[in-house]
């Protein structure tokens, strides 16, 4: 799903959510604008949920975008989610780091999944770099922060080789 469809299908999302069910979150991908525009009107129950379908939902896409709800609210807690799920999921890990490649640099989505699996192949290792070193200390996202640290830091021997 890449938008919402006004306040009527934002009060859906929330109510189902709020219910126990992921309703879009379990479809598929979702975008980063959904996920910011989705997290600061759930309420508590929506968040609990969240934090149960970032740690053990059905599918690596639930999770995925569970984490990725997660990552835009504020809270030790949420981020202590994000972060554990990033370091110990493989699946969701590589969807999350695809998710932020395809994201800032607009590429497709197999180039997206391939850097995630091998940062130094990004096409263009500077300019994304750029990129991620603004995500990195951008307070507002926990997931992206960590995605940008992960790649920055796997992506150093490509950057210091004058590629």
């Amino acid at each position: 799903m890449k938008k919402i469809e006004g306040p009527e299908h934002l009060r859906h999302i929330r109510a189902a959510v709020e219910a126990g069910d992921p309703d879009i979150f379990a479809q598929g991908p979702t975008s980063s604008s959904i996920d910011a525009a989705v997290a600061p009107v759930v309420g508590p129950k929506a968040v609990e949920n969240f934090r149960r379908w970032a740690v053990s939902g059905e599918t690596s896409t639930l999770r995925a975008n569970a984490v990725s709800i997660l990552g835009f609210l504020p809270g030790r807690e949420n981020a202590d989610v994000v972060v554990g799920v990033l370091d110990t999921d493989a699946a969701v890990r590589r969807l999350c780091l695809a998710s932020e490649v395809s994201r800032l640099t607009q590429c497709a989505w197999a180039v997206a999944l391939a850097v995630a699996d091998d940062p130094t192949t990004a096409p263009e290792p500077r300019r994304l770099a750029a990129k991620l070193a603004k995500e990195a200390v951008d307070p507002k996202d926990t997931e992206a922060r960590w995605c940008a640290g992960y790649l920055l830091q796997r992506l150093a021997p490509v950057l210091g080789s004058g590629s």
